[in-house]
């Protein structure tokens, strides 16, 4: 049976990612790409999968100009 506190919980952690404009994605990744991401967690490189999963798509689609000094 279901914790009625553990699925609040859930409920008010997915509210306050919406209010702050996250989005939830399901993807399907590569088992290769998995482990690799499993990996890097392991060995606290990040602390957690989402961490990981974030930080590769910032890295991919958020361009930013770099700053140069002069």
């Amino acid at each position: 049976m279901p914790d009625p506190k553990g699925i609040q919980r859930v409920q008010r952690f997915r509210q306050s990612r919406r209010e702050r404009g996250d989005r939830e994605t399901n993807v399907w990744i590569p088992k290769l790409v998995s482990d690799e991401i499993d990996q890097l967690v392991g060995c606290g490189r990040y602390r957690t999968r989402q961490e990981a999963i974030a930080h590769a798509l910032e890295a991919a689609f958020v361009y930013k100009e770099l700053k140069s000094v002069t």
